[in-house]
């Protein structure tokens, strides 16, 4: 489905490939993404997508046809570690062609999601979307026809369901080079002939040959998943795999610097670039203070506490008082830097969760989770207020239309000079 020829990374550690075909034919040409917001901007483009079925490589096997595939359909990607995103889709059914067997949508079957920009030129630009594991298929018989419903999930999920079940006792020692046990673990044989993963992972320089600092203990039953979320940790850092499939390890330290991340967007009611905001405050789930308690290699104990104490911000604890959430204690986690660290995430977190926003806008590829937007309205008194992406979901249909959930900065401790456009 064409040669990758660009891509765009974003603050996030997000990187998203696209290409142009025109006519079925692959464009070698260059695409100036000012020029592509201008015309999402102002609504002049269409949306497209597309479903393409892989091998087990991940190369393309087959794209399913278009017209195949019912309107309605869903996808969505939550910023969180781990699973990210998600995928839903019904089928056209009636000569029978995707009933479930194994020659066709079976269990385990990969498929790649394309979003697509369709331009006045007749050229349509082509993003990738990350790549999906089916985990569910319901055939059915309804008045309209035959019909099935697909499901998947990104490929974290081949580690914390049952493909990712550890058979016996397994512990990682002190000393362990981290990222070769991150690839051991995606080389873990599925029995079918495969392993679970074979794309190369994109492992930050700054984590090249960090070592474990603590034990990781693994009993019969548990996940690779889980074991993936503690290596995480000991390296202070956020994994996910990201639209191309690559799964990312990334410092969060770098991610969460809300501070020096640029505007993907400006959005106005006024100009009707969004609409139907809706504000949402769950004051009883409010969290303003983390604490976070590991172990230190001189067996003693490391903590650190995160408290939102911005007088700006609606949520500190000197107008609200202290609503502490439930205490980590995280044995992967030290040192008293790498708790403060963790306090600072997930207190982050706790805010991103509680003070969101929900909100309609136009379709856009370019929208990622854990990038920041700006938003202007006049009944809410917004000036260009910056906001974070917290969800990012859209229907698989022609409306031109996406929904996203963000959060107020102005809520987030750690901002103190946002860059301006």
């Amino acid at each position: 489905m064409g040669n990758i020829r660009q891509y765009v990374n974003f603050a996030s550690g997000e990187t998203v490939p696209f290409y142009i075909e025109q006519d079925g034919q692959y464009l070698d040409q260059d695409v100036d993404i000012d020029f592509l917001r201008f015309q999402i901007d102002n609504n002049i483009v269409s949306s497209s997508f597309r479903i393409l079925v892989l091998y087990p490589d991940e190369t393309i096997n087959y794209a399913i046809p278009s017209e195949n595939i019912k309107a309605g359909g869903n996808y969505s990607e939550n910023y969180q570690n781990g699973q990210r995103r998600s995928l839903s889709f019904t089928l056209y059914n009636n000569d029978g062609a995707y009933s479930p067997n194994i020659n066709t949508l079976w269990a385990g079957t990969r498929l790649r999601l394309e979003m697509g920009v369709h331009l006045f030129s007749g050229a349509t630009i082509w993003f990738y979307k990350g790549v999906y594991v089916i985990d569910k298929v319901t055939p059915s018989l309804t008045t309209s026809g035959k019909e099935v419903q697909v499901s998947a999930k990104d490929k974290f999920s081949l580690f914390e369901d049952a493909t990712g079940r550890i058979e016996e006792t397994t512990e990682i020692p002190v000393g362990s080079d981290i990222e070769s046990v991150i690839k051991d673990c995606l080389l873990t044989s599925m029995g079918s002939g495969n392993p679970l993963d074979v794309i190369p992972i994109i492992y930050h320089s700054s984590f090249k040959d960090k070592k474990t600092q603590a034990t990781i203990s693994k009993s019969a039953g548990d996940t690779i998943g889980s074991l993936l979320l503690e290596l995480a940790t000991q390296l202070s850092a956020e994994i996910f795999y990201n639209a191309m499939g690559n799964l990312v390890v990334v410092p969060i330290a770098n991610v969460t610097s809300d501070a020096d991340k640029p505007l993907l967007y400006e959005y106005s009611t006024k100009e009707g670039t969004i609409s139907q905001l809706d504000f949402s405050f769950d004051y009883n789930s409010i969290v303003n203070r983390i604490i976070v308690t590991g172990s230190s290699a001189s067996g003693g104990i490391s903590k650190a506490v995160a408290i939102n104490d911005d007088p700006g911000s609606p949520l500190c604890y000197q107008r609200i008082g202290y609503r502490t959430g439930n205490i980590i204690n995280d044995s992967n986690i030290t040192s008293d830097f790498l708790a403060q660290e963790r306090a600072d995430y997930e207190l982050r977190q706790q805010l991103i969760i509680k003070s969101s926003t929900s909100a309609s806008v136009l379709y856009n590829p370019l929208l990622e989770v854990n990038n920041l937007i700006a938003v202007s309205d006049d009944f809410f008194n917004l000036v260009h207020e910056r906001f974070l992406i917290q969800n990012v979901s859209c229907s698989l249909d022609y409306t031109g239309q996406m929904n996203i959930n963000f959060t107020n900065l102005v809520n987030l401790p750690f901002v103190t000079n946002i860059k301006e456009v």
